[in-house]
């Protein structure tokens, strides 16, 4: 009697597991299209954004010009580190960016 109560107890536990595993799975069916068109677009934008060689070099030119520029007019290097930071986005910066704001507008439909 008791093992019975035991099996009951397991088919019920395993039969519990099966509809939880059934919601998580009709959740990812519903919501996973959607996060997908959400970052495909801007994914696709920055694919496009992406620097030859010869771009990267100009760029990192262009960055160091700002620089010692700043330094030369007489900011303080640390301020004018931060500043050629918060001017000068990496491409790895811009894909957190989007992958937080694409999160943010899920959470906002939810």
């Amino acid at each position: 009697m008791e093992e019975e109560r035991k099996e009951e107890k397991t088919v019920e536990r395993e039969v519990k597991d099966v509809e939880e595993l059934k919601g998580v799975l009709k959740t990812v069916r519903e919501e996973v299209p959607g996060l997908l068109r959400d970052i495909v677009g801007p994914l696709k934008e920055l694919m496009g954004t992406t620097l030859t060689e010869e771009q990267a070099r100009e760029r990192a030119k262009a960055i160091a010009a700002f620089y010692k520029e700043l330094v030369a007019s007489g900011m303080k290097e640390d301020v004018a580190i931060e500043l050629v930071r918060s001017q000068f986005i990496s491409p790895a910066e811009l894909i957190k960016s989007v992958m937080s704001q694409a999160q943010r507008k899920r959470e906002g439909f939810e």
